[in-house]
């Protein structure tokens, strides 16, 4: 009995050594073989200022159909997609976030939520995008009275802090209105005496003197008319962390008008 319990151990583990061997050799490639595309580089700071005006235009055009207009997640789309698109519209889900983790999803998707990535636009596109989105649960007003708040307050206080890309694109709302409170390197704590909704609308201010709101610049006109280039759409899915849809032709593009000498 045991001698045959022995030979039945010797066997097992020949067999075994012998798989671990052949997993252990390198194995030829099929012709053909194509290898996956590589993951996208992360850009985690924007090549330059975001603008506000350029993402919007992206936002209405890939974003809008699964996160809605005004980004509460109730895009015609999304409804379709049997997972719950985020509503970033809502301070509540904005305010934590942080840029570049909505850059990120952009870029690489979360197919997990139904979220492709949008290799369609450029990593200053997606920043845009994502700097739009995040000024959708703001509005004028609570800016110009953050602005108002801030200059009463922290008459020579030093804002340089709030325009440096590096620094912003990893801080969220709610670390600005920390700051705000409890103060930071030039910045004094405003006091117990602000209210939560002054504070949040210094926090808003303090995140637009990151984003530029000029209206982004349009290609050239044709000197000959030229027929528009139909957009190619991609999987109109929703994702996490507040992130949109995908299409295909560049922005420029779609904003450029033919027109007639």
């Amino acid at each position: 009995m045991k001698l045959r319990n022995l030979i039945l151990f010797a066997i097992l583990t020949t067999l075994v050594s012998a798989c671990n061997f052949t997993l252990a050799e390198d194995v030829t490639p099929p012709p053909g073989y194509v290898s996956p595309t590589p993951v996208p580089t992360l850009v985690l700071v924007p090549p330059q200022m975001p603008n506000v005006e350029n993402g919007k235009a992206i936002f209405a055009e890939k974003c809008a159909g699964c996160h809605g207009a005004t980004g509460m997640g109730d895009g015609p789309q999304g409804i379709q997609l049997g997972v719950t698109v985020p509503a970033f519209g809502l301070p509540e889900i904005a305010r934590p976030a942080i840029l570049a983790d909505w850059y990120t999803t952009v870029t690489r998707g979360r197919m997990d939520r139904l979220m492709p990535p949008f290799n369609s636009l450029n990593d200053q596109e997606r920043w845009d995008v994502v700097a739009y989105a995040m000024t959708l649960h703001t509005t004028e007003d609570q800016a110009a009275k953050g602005r108002k708040i801030f200059e009463s307050k922290c008459v020579n206080c030093s804002t340089d802090l709030f325009k440096d890309q590096s620094r912003m694109s990893a801080m969220s709302e709610v670390d600005l209105a920390r700051i705000v409170k409890q103060g930071k390197d030039s910045i004094p704590a405003f006091g117990t005496d602000l209210s939560d909704d002054d504070m949040w609308a210094v926090a808003v201010y303090l995140r637009s003197l990151s984003l530029d709101t000029t209206p982004a610049v349009a290609a050239a006109p044709a000197s000959t008319p030229t027929a528009e280039v139909a957009p190619v759409n991609e999987t109109s899915v929703a994702a996490e962390a507040g992130t949109p849809s995908a299409e295909t032709t560049p922005v420029a593009t779609r904003q450029a008008a033919a027109t007639n000498e």
